[in-house]
C-alpha cells in the first residue's frame, strides 16, 4: 500500500528516502558566465566518445566547427550579444560519425 507505506517505515524506526530522479539530458544552448558566452550541452553517448560542435551565426547557410570534447557540454566564446546563434552536435564513436543533430537557436546574451 503506497499511500501507509511511509508511516509503516517510519513507525518501525527508519527513514523515508525520497527518490531521485534524473531529468533526461537533452541538447540545449544556454547563456554562459559573461557576454558573447554560450554553453552547449548534449546528451552523453557514453564512455570512448567525442563530441564534434558546430554553429552558424547566417541561419544554418554556413556552419564554423569548434574544438572536440571528450565531455558532452562545451562553451564556446566571442559570439556577437544580440546576435542569433545555430547550434549542433554529433557523438563520435567506435562505431563511426553519425549525422548532425537538429540546430537549436539561442540570442546570445
Amino acid at each position: 500500500d503506497e499511500g501507509n507505506g511511509p508511516a509503516i517505515i517510519e513507525s518501525a524506526g527508519l527513514a523515508v528516502r525520497k527518490r531521485t530522479t534524473r531529468k533526461a539530458r537533452v541538447f540545449a544552448a544556454k547563456p554562459g558566465p559573461t557576454s558573447g558566452v554560450v554553453k552547449v550541452v548534449a546528451a552523453s553517448a557514453g564512455h570512448r566518445a567525442s563530441y564534434e560542435w558546430q554553429y552558424s551565426i547566417d541561419g544554418g547557410k554556413t556552419w564554423i566547427l569548434a574544438p572536440v570534447t571528450l565531455q558532452a557540454k562545451t562553451t564556446i566564446a566571442g559570439l556577437t550579444p544580440g546576435a542569433v546563434v545555430q547550434f549542433r552536435h554529433r557523438a563520435v564513436t567506435k562505431a563511426g560519425e553519425p549525422d548532425w543533430s537538429a540546430p537549436v537557436s539561442l540570442a546570445v546574451p
